[in-house]
């Protein structure tokens, strides 16, 4: 299907543009959070649904094409690969724009996430500021971020956690645990990010829902 191109009638529940998809329409998206309807746990999450109506194009297959998130088959490796939306028989990465993605319910599509960058001030170290934050640029332009701002050190800290606050950024990414700080300090920050309504994230970071560091390596051990 052409993208540009508007579609009179939903292809699962054939309503026409500007009417109300039917309950069990497995198009329809959740207005809340911008996933498909079926898929959405509101009764869990608390939240309604609304009334999604047809809008003539397939819910966040434009954002995908502007983002440039495409996967087409790789028959030879057996596996989703990742490309640009001009390849002959790919479609949009959906899974990619769910994990990365920032639902606007307001405007009513997916925006990309912004991440502001920040690392911990050392003196010592084989790699420089300048060289984690480089990696970390690298880091987001893969993942398909948005660089909002960039902080070091503990004044950096506090205008990080400003910018998640007053929703300038979704999230703070850090070249490595060791830069966002050490022992406590750790858990402390990741606890004052994410009551601020952000998550950190970065090369190697992985932070459970509890807030634990369950994996992490350097921007250096990574190969960026």
């Amino acid at each position: 299907m052409d993208e540009d191109l508007l579609r009179g009638t939903c292809p699962a529940c054939q309503v026409a543009i500007g009417e109300t998809h039917a309950d069990d329409c497995d198009v329809a998206e959740c207005l809340a959070t911008g996933m498909k309807r079926m898929w959405c746990r509101a009764n869990l999450e608390g939240h309604d649904c609304g009334a999604a109506d047809w809008r003539g194009v397939w819910p966040a297959h434009r954002e995908c094409a502007e983002f440039g998130w495409h996967v087409r088959w790789d028959a030879d490796a057996r596996v989703w690969a990742r490309c640009a939306p001009d390849v002959p028989g790919s479609g949009p990465d959906l899974t990619r724009l769910y994990q990365f993605g920032r639902w606007n319910a307001v405007e009513r599509r997916w925006m990309r996430r912004r991440a502001v960058l920040f690392s911990k001030a050392q003196r010592s170290g084989r790699a420089t500021i300048e060289e984690l934050t480089k990696a970390a640029q690298r880091w987001c332009a893969v993942q398909g971020y948005e660089v909002a701002s960039e902080h070091v050190g503990a004044k950096g800290w506090r205008a990080a956690v400003a910018d998640v606050a007053a929703g300038r950024a979704d999230l703070v990414v850090v070249p490595s645990v060791g830069r966002l700080g050490f022992g406590r300090q750790v858990f402390e920050r990741i606890a004052q990010v994410r009551a601020a309504g952000g998550d950190i994230a970065g090369p190697g970071v992985r932070i459970d829902a509890d807030g634990t560091v369950v994996a992490t390596a350097t921007a250096e051990q990574m190969g960026d």
